[in-house]
């Protein structure tokens, strides 16, 4: 029986389209494609480069089984499990344009006891994206991690609904509210699981993991040093430098060293992530940042780009761990997420 979903469509028609695309992503002969895995890894607007990841896999016939996101990767593969495709997932990247559309959605608290921003605003937000989806009505398994500040340790959300887990999974501490569920404290996963390749390994039947990381590493961080200074002169303007003392979103300022804090943590637990995987891919260039929403073409592209250079090396573990085609009796159901990879 062909499992029941009720997507949101906001009118716009994008879930149901890449839903009824699902239905007829198996096919008859050749071989069965492996059940890969997506990681997505956290990192801001560095992660709409998770976008053009995601586009380049569609557009080579490449399935995706299972998802595991932290943060924005939560965001962008809950979206993606719910059903839209890689185009319409750049259509919903676009509904933040500029970094005033991003400072409409940051509610400040005051006083600001538990966090800087209360966070309803982005929680209205998911909640128009994701509806009342929960996980058990997506077309793809997915798992989202967050950090149990009452624990102090992750947490795996992969029951229940959807836009609550995604928006405690992207609560920045020190800047966001904690987000209360159940009658515990949740947070930025990316405090404590940035790139879950190992908590996706044990958790769903996959045979090889593709892991996108948009964070930097120390490499990037020493070779992006000459990019930075360049970058600090051509923003100490006088008009510039009027301005940054009421700009929480200028670097150094309190919101950007909150997240560069916690980027101290982020890029030792990534390494060391990065290294199960099968494929790591790494959509990174000098120069980005954690709140430039508004250069999402930028990003998607970097994604795009990164992805493509990776296609080799994913495609050569599809041929070696491919199995034969199971009768039709055995062919598992259109929530597993199985395809087969187009010639």
């Amino acid at each position: 029986m062909k499992p029941t979903h009720s997507t949101p469509d906001s009118g716009t028609g994008i879930f149901r389209a890449a839903n009824d695309a699902l239905e007829h992503a198996g096919c008859a002969g050749g071989p069965r494609s492996p059940r890969l895995g997506l990681v997505l890894s956290a990192g801001g607007a560095r992660g709409l480069a998770h976008v053009g990841v995601i586009q380049v896999l569609e557009e080579n016939g490449i399935p995706v089984t299972a998802i595991a996101g932290t943060s924005m990767g939560a965001y962008v593969g809950a979206v993606y499990a719910a059903g839209l495709d890689g185009a319409g997932l750049e259509r919903l990247a676009r509904e933040i344009p500029d970094r005033k559309a991003l400072r409409a959605m940051l509610d400040f608290a005051i006083p600001p006891t538990a966090g800087l921003i209360r966070g309803n605003r982005i929680r209205r937000h998911l909640e128009r994206t994701l509806g009342d989806l929960t996980f058990e009505q997506l077309r793809r398994p997915l798992m989202v991690v967050a950090t149990d500040l009452d624990a102090l340790q992750s947490h795996v959300f992969d029951s229940g609904p959807v836009a609550p887990a995604v928006h405690a999974s992207a609560a920045i501490p020190g800047i966001c509210t904690p987000v209360q569920l159940g009658g515990r404290r949740y947070t930025d996963g990316g405090a404590v699981d940035p790139l879950p390749v190992t908590l996706l390994r044990s958790r769903f039947d996959v045979d090889l993991v593709v892991a996108v990381n948009v964070l930097p590493t120390y490499d990037d961080l020493e070779r992006c040093k000459d990019a930075a200074f360049t970058s600090l002169i051509r923003k100490t303007s006088i008009v510039s430098r009027l301005l940054r003392p009421v700009n929480l979103l200028a670097d150094g300022n309190v919101l950007d060293t909150f997240r560069r804090a916690l980027m101290c943590a982020q890029v030792g637990l990534v390494e060391k992530e990065a290294r199960e995987a099968d494929v790591l891919i790494h959509p990174f260039h000098c120069g980005s940042s954690w709140c430039d929403f508004e250069n999402h073409d930028r990003y998607i592209e970097t994604g795009r780009m990164a992805a493509e250079r990776a296609l080799p090396a994913i495609r050569a573990l599809i041929s070696s761990t491919a199995t034969p085609t199971p009768t039709s009796h055995e062919i598992p159901p259109i929530n597993s997420g199985l395809g087969c990879v187009a010639a």
